[in-house]
C-alpha cells in the first residue's frame, strides 16, 4: 500500500490532486456537491448550462478518485496481505493486475497490492496533463483510445 503511506514519490493518504479554491473548477465541484446531496442523481450528473463537458467530467473524476481513496483508507486495517491474499469478487471471480505498460501480462496479487497498483495507475492518469490539464482555462480534448 505504498500509495497510501508515501513510499511511492511521497504520495500519502491525502489526495494529491487538489482543485484550487476560487477557481472555475472549484465552482464546478461545489455545484456537483450541492446537486449530489439533493437526492436527484440525474440532476447531480447533468452538465451545468454553459459549462465545458471535458472540464465537468475531469472535475467529477478527480472528486470520485478522492472519495474512493478516502473510503479505501478506512478498510486498510481489515484487508491485509494475509487476510486478503487474492483480489476477488466472491469465489467465482479473481482479478489479476496488468497495466499494459509496466506489467503487460496479468499477475495474481493480493487485494491490497492490486488496489495499490490501481490507485497508483489512476493517480498517474490524473497527473497526465494531456488527459487532465490542471491549468485554469486550458482545455485539451482527450483522445481516448478504446483498444
Amino acid at each position: 500500500m505504498s500509495f497510501l503511506f508515501g513510499s511511492r514519490s511521497s504520495k500519502t493518504f491525502k489526495p494529491k490532486k487538489n482543485i484550487p479554491e476560487g477557481s472555475h473548477q472549484y465552482e464546478l465541484l461545489k455545484h456537483a456537491e450541492a446537486t449530489l446531496g439533493s437526492g436527484n442523481l440525474r440532476m447531480a450528473v447533468m452538465l451545468p448550462e454553459g459549462e465545458d463537458l471535458n472540464e465537468w467530467v475531469a472535475v467529477n473524476t478527480v472528486d470520485f478518485f478522492n472519495q474512493i481513496n478516502m473510503l479505501y483508507g478506512t478498510i486498510t486495517d481489515f484487508c491485509t496481505e494475509e487476510s486478503c491474499p487474492v483480489m476477488s469478487a466472491g469465489p467465482k471471480y479473481e482479478y489479476h493486475w496488468a497495466d499494459g505498460t509496466n506489467i503487460k501480462k496479468p499477475i495474481k496479487c493480493s487485494a491490497p497490492k492490486y488496489i495499490d497498483y490501481l490507485m497508483t495507475w489512476v493517480q498517474d492518469q490524473l497527473d497526465d496533463e494531456t488527459l487532465f490539464p490542471s491549468k485554469i482555462g486550458i482545455i485539451i480534448l482527450c483522445n481516448w483510445d478504446s483498444s
